[in-house]
């Protein structure tokens, strides 16, 4: 756009010109213009501004796929700049097609300049908002990233305070006791308390119970197994589901994968609780 019409259209230029989305010639007579106007010099490095606040706010660096998305946007925005077929020729004229030549084609195109003038500001408009978008949201993105991180974080610290109080009210009960059990020449610890209505099995290595099988703990209640918790070898730290403090004694079996309702012979291990 040449003339008064650029001249309107350049201080909407400060968002395109922040994420570098103008064309060449647009660029030139823009940062031309920017020398002499404090209002789009302060819009631009407001830009800049927010940016580097919303980038310092988040202390946890990105997914990769935030980036792509970032650049995907603005690369939009700027291929979004291309002129159609239309954009660049008054309405009815076709690529290859003279004008109609004569005084009132020349008034005809006169007219058709100022309707693409008119049609054009208002794309320019849009563009800017996008750019301002590209701008401003990927930071967004980031803090709303960096919250719901947090927010994980948060919740996850709090189940290991429950986890620790929890354990710490076990061992500070008046009767906690402590039993050994052997399984398969390893060494797994029950710790019990009655009062507490709790019980933890503490494992450091106890070996893998084969493929498509699980240990399971049985708590025996007046004579009859109760089926409880139920887990994998290696490093274990499980506690009881069932209550306790009924249980005269606690046994591990061997299971299938998910658990039984009846325990399966041989008895890996048992003890009075």
């Amino acid at each position: 756009m040449q003339g008064g019409d650029r001249s309107v259209d350049v201080h909407g230029d400060a968002a395109l010109y922040a994420v570098d989305a103008l064309e060449p010639e647009e660029r030139a007579v823009f940062e031309e213009h920017l020398r002499g106007c404090a209002a789009c010099r302060a819009e631009v490095d407001s830009y800049g501004e927010v940016g580097a606040a919303l980038a310092s706010a988040v202390a946890q660096d990105p997914p990769p796929v935030l980036r792509e998305n970032v650049l995907a946007a603005i690369h939009g925005t700027r291929t979004g700049t291309a002129a159609g077929p239309s954009a660049g020729m008054p309405t009815g004229t076709s690529a290859g097609t003279s004008s109609p030549a004569g005084p009132e084609a020349g008034a005809s195109s006169g007219a058709e300049v100022v309707s693409l003038a008119q049609r054009r500001r208002p794309r320019r408009q849009w563009l800017a908002a996008a750019a301002a978008a590209a701008v401003l949201l990927p930071g967004a993105a980031l803090g709303g990233w960096a919250i719901g991180t947090q927010t994980e974080q948060r919740e996850q610290r709090q189940l290991a305070a429950q986890e620790q109080d929890r354990q710490n009210r076990l061992l500070a009960a008046a009767d906690v006791a402590t039993h050994q059990l052997a399984v398969d020449g390893r060494t797994a610890t029950l710790v019990v308390s009655e009062q507490e209505d709790a019980a933890m099995l503490v494992a450091a290595d106890l070996p893998a119970p084969g493929e498509g099988h699980e240990y399971q703990l049985w708590l025996m209640q007046d004579g009859s197994p109760v089926p409880d918790v139920h887990f994998g070898g290696g490093q274990v730290q499980v506690w009881l589901d069932g209550d306790v403090d009924r249980a005269g004694a606690v046994a591990m079996t061997v299971e299938p994968a998910g658990g039984s309702e009846r325990p399966t012979l041989p008895v890996l291990a048992a003890v009075e609780v």
